[in-house]
């Protein structure tokens, strides 16, 4: 009969365990988000692959290898115009707030003596000595402080962009891996927590489709069509007010905002022809929230607003422009299998994991 383990060889084995796991989470803490990301973009986009798959003769590395082209040939070309766009504006801001009086900016000569709306928007802007002139110089050194904080976030978009490339190649991986995955995922949750392990992966799995396609997906098509009108009518700073309609549409606030500040600076610099079609386009992009939504997104949200919100703001904070998207899945993700975890100990844990037809959709 073998002996028992000595509690002392217990607890050296333990540490010497978890040295081993803090190790390689040191290791691969720097890639922490393109992985993470990848995952995501690899369950939201299985069922496409595998319907793409089918149509090519079940042959999944070409699939895997078409989606991924396709994936770096559509963030390559919007992301270069908006790279160029945000280093001019990060650079004119930059040299802005590195004054050593920060004054609230004052708009051209002609606006004041134009007429129409450029003349309203002129009479109602604060003046350099005014209220407003008097409280930038006071808070100038928090201003400028916020300020360059969050220009060295829109500095790092070229490093961010690399970041989803490298993603959208490890997600290729993974697809073309997707079932060798999911079995791996089913035996980590089986040991982690027992029998509801599987369940618990298949609902995390639902839930960044549903995340990906209701909240994500709607937010890249609006910011798409937002863009589009924005550099089209070479809006000022159009880098950065899509990148600003991205953020407002993945809280949940929506590309409004910047809808509505770009039809005022039509009406205020354009010619009436311009100006009308702009505002079309800006009606239109404001309104397929309304349609897109129930189309992508089906019945329910998968997570409260705050949820999405902390979690994309959060997850800008920590991971830059990538987390804006993985912070929203994996909050998502969190509060769904809190409720599970909650809401299961009503009841007695089911002998099986799930069924055939949810594995599959899996």
């Amino acid at each position: 009969m073998k002996a028992a383990a000595k509690p002392i060889d217990v607890f050296i084995q333990l540490i010497l365990l978890g040295g081993l796991l803090l190790w390689c989470g040191l290791i691969l803490a720097p890639f922490s988000s393109i992985i993470i990301w990848a995952i995501i973009m690899a369950v939201a986009l299985h069922p496409v692959h595998i319907r793409l798959s089918t149509r090519l003769g079940n042959r999944r590395g070409v699939s895997a290898t078409l989606m991924v082209m396709t994936g770096i040939a559509i963030v390559m070309v919007p992301g270069y115009f908006t790279g160029q766009s945000l280093y001019r504006t990060a650079s004119s801001m930059k040299a802005h707030m590195s004054k050593e009086l920060m004054q609230v900016p004052q708009l051209p000569l002609d606006w004041h003596t134009g007429a129409g709306v450029k003349k309203f928007i002129a009479d109602r802007w604060p003046a350099d000595d005014g209220a407003l002139a008097e409280l930038v110089q006071q808070f100038g050194p928090e201003l400028r402080d916020a300020g360059l904080y969050i220009l060295g976030s829109l500095g790092t978009f070229g490093m961010d962009l690399m970041k989803f490339l490298a993603s959208i190649l490890l997600a290729g991986v993974v697809l073309a891996y997707y079932g060798p995955g999911r079995d791996a995922a089913n035996g980590f949750f089986i040991r982690a927590i027992g029998p509801r392990g599987p369940g618990l992966v298949v609902m995390a799995a639902a839930t960044v489709r549903n995340v990906a396609k209701g909240i994500l997906g709607v937010a890249l098509i609006q910011t798409t069509i937002l863009s589009i009108g924005l550099f089209v009518a070479q809006v000022p700073a159009a880098g950065f007010l899509a990148l600003l309609g991205l953020i407002l549409a993945i809280v949940q606030i929506g590309v409004g905002p910047v809808a509505i500040g770009a039809v005022v600076y039509a009406w205020a610099t354009m010619d009436t022809l311009p100006a009308i079609l702009l505002t079309i386009w800006m009606v239109i992009t404001t309104l397929s929230d309304n349609i897109l939504r129930p189309i992508l997104l089906g019945h329910g949200a998968p997570a409260p607003t705050a949820v999405i919100f902390l979690g994309a703001i959060g997850g800008f904070l920590l991971s830059g422009i990538i987390g804006l998207f993985t912070g929203a899945v994996i909050l998502s993700i969190g509060y769904r299998l809190m409720l599970e975890w909650v809401g299961s100990g009503h009841g007695p844990a089911p002998a099986d994991g799930p069924s055939t037809a949810a594995q599959a959709d899996l």
